[in-house]
């Protein structure tokens, strides 16, 4: 191999080991968030002709642990916020329902001392009904209208879950002031909880608003004979 063949060779494969290194993408370098801090400060302290002995990299760091402890608590009380306050309610809202929380209270029953229910003389037929130990669920009928009457003792803590997915929670003053709230779930639909003489009623149905808070006024205590 003569001399010009080797040299244009030798720079030949020069020229594709530059094009390769070209070619090759590597990951782009980015200083830490401390690093930056750090850097931040020292070159501010130098323009104002101070330097200072204490201020680290170290400390950089802490201080950016510091930030992102902060930054989780802060998230942490959002979080807690997401429990809504009305009256003895408490709600804690999640994606698709609310854990339904209740205060306790003096007068809360811990028996069944008296069943409430719909007025006979209404209209209302009783068809079925359940007593357990701390719920009640008696099934209504008034022509082409079906509700479920409920009764239960309140317990400090969770009092069930409600569907506030297609429902935002309206507050009620029936008796007591934000003593009861509504779900209205479509204009035939709809479900209304209320606080009377310690216990937590219910009625659920194919009932509008009005039609509920109508029947939640009318409530009076019933004869049910438990069954076995």
């Amino acid at each position: 191999m003569e001399f010009d063949e080797k040299l244009a060779q030798a720079l030949g494969e020069t020229f594709d080991e530059r094009m390769a290194r070209r070619m090759k993408v590597t990951k782009k370098h980015s200083f830490s968030l401390s690093y930056r801090l750090w850097e931040y400060k020292t070159l501010k302290n130098l323009r104002r002709n101070r330097f200072d002995n204490h201020w680290t990299l170290r400390k950089a760091r802490c201080a950016v642990a510091a930030m992102v402890c902060a930054l989780t608590l802060l998230i942490g009380i959002t979080a807690y916020a997401a429990i809504v306050i009305m009256g003895r309610y408490n709600f804690v809202d999640k994606s698709d329902y609310s854990k339904m929380l209740i205060e306790a209270h003096p007068t809360d029953k811990t028996t069944f001392e008296e069943y409430y229910g719909l007025p006979e003389e209404d209209g209302w037929e009783m068809e079925d009904y359940d007593i357990l130990h701390r719920f009640t669920a008696v099934n209504y009928r008034r022509g082409d209208k079906e509700v479920t009457f409920c009764q239960s003792l309140i317990e400090e803590g969770n009092m069930g879950n409600i569907n506030t997915e297609k429902a935002d929670v309206e507050m009620l003053s029936l008796y007591s002031e934000n003593d009861g709230f509504v779900l209205e779930f479509r204009d035939d639909w709809s479900s209304i909880f209320w606080i009377y003489n310690g216990y937590l009623l219910e009625i659920t149905g194919n009932i509008n608003k009005k039609e509920a808070v109508n029947l939640a006024h009318s409530t009076k205590i019933i004869d049910l004979q438990k069954s076995r």
